[in-house]
């Protein structure tokens, strides 16, 4: 009866969306107007020596900046940038993920890093195999490489390319990345490329807000299957619980061992669907946010983009009803705590 309490007491942990290891981010330097609001709760200045975690949003003002370090990693965010913490679990492990929703950010890695995050900003995805590097993200949604030490995949939807030691790219928003150029050959100036970036939604919003609604449908489709194999992960691991349960009562405690750890394989399913779920919801944030912004620099907008404004915003309302709950941080660390303890019983 214990154990089925525990089991119970997990599954409504899971449920609450809390996510293991929560706060693990230090802030080491902060700068002018730097701010962060943890999911939908109202924003607050953010200090030296807090620690952040997965749903802390943070957003830095003009002249301002800050830097963080997750573990060997050092992340410096540059003026009026606005970026998600989530995570995400893969064959190898739990990694950090960074939403990088509009703005700039310059990453420093030790050499054997063993924790490589993952950074996501509207048109990509790069995976981290690198030491030195930033990326932005414009108006427009558009992504800049630049990568000045080590191995960088910026990945899309369906194709990769590899930037190595002094290698840069643009990527448009919706596109794939094709073209890679020499930092040599190119000098950037930050400012005249956010610039360009927001000119270059003028006279095109029909045309963005229609790939909003594309990513958007995307989102709500990768999260429609990792809420299919939550929900059958949860089914199997309830029908090893009840299988273990009743060998146990006939003394068969080998074979109940078996489904018990059947039933944990199911379990780590389970959560980790929820975890992947929760990173899918946690993009839609900035994404909303480009949107409706764009969508509202329109003086006389048509009934087409109005319409298709309509559309995104109902997916991101279904999105932000079902995942995107006000939290409060001391009550989430309070439970994961409670959690680590739940798991070292079960």
């Amino acid at each position: 009866m214990k154990k089925r309490v525990l089991i119970m007491f997990f599954t409504g942990l899971l449920l609450s969306f809390v996510p293991f290891g929560l706060f693990s981010i230090e802030v080491d330097w902060v700068s002018g107007n730097v701010t962060y609001s943890h999911l939908k709760s109202e924003w607050q200045d953010l200090r030296v020596g807090m620690d952040l975690g997965t749903g802390d949003i943070i957003k830095t003002g003009m002249n301002s900046e800050t830097t963080l370090l997750d573990d060997d990693i050092e992340i410096h965010i540059i003026e009026n940038t606005t970026f998600t913490i989530s995570e995400r679990f893969e064959e190898d492990g739990k990694k950090s993920s960074f939403m990088l929703f509009l703005g700039r950010m310059k990453f420093k890695l030790a050499r054997a890093s063993k924790k490589e995050p993952e950074i996501q900003t509207q048109t990509v995805n790069l995976a981290i195999r690198g030491t030195e590097f930033e990326v932005g993200s414009g108006y427009d949604g558009s992504t800049l490489v630049l990568l000045s030490d080590g191995v960088v995949a910026v990945r899309g939807k369906t194709s990769e390319l590899v930037l190595e030691k002094g290698e840069g790219t643009e990527v448009p928003f919706g596109e794939e990345p094709t073209e890679k150029f020499k930092l040599v050959t190119r000098i950037i100036n930050w400012d005249e490329w956010f610039a360009f970036s927001k000119e270059a939604v003028k006279g095109n919003e029909l045309m963005f807000m229609e790939k909003f609604l594309e990513r958007f449908n995307e989102i709500n489709s990768q999260i429609n299957n990792y809420e299919k194999i939550r929900a059958e992960a949860r089914e199997k691991k309830e029908e090893y619980v009840l299988i273990r349960d009743e060998l146990r009562k006939e003394g068969k405690h080998e074979e109940a061992n078996e489904y018990a750890r059947e039933a944990n394989k199911h379990n780590k399913i389970e959560f980790h669907s929820l975890i992947s779920i929760r990173s899918f919801a946690l993009s839609s944030l900035g994404l909303y946010d480009l949107a409706e912004e764009i969508y509202s620099g329109v003086e006389k907008p048509t009934k087409e983009l109005k319409d298709t404004f309509e559309n995104v915003k109902q997916i991101y309302e279904n999105i932000e009803n079902k995942y995107i709950v006000p939290g409060d941080r001391e009550m989430l660390e309070e439970k994961a705590r409670k959690k680590r303890g739940c798991l070292k019983l079960f």
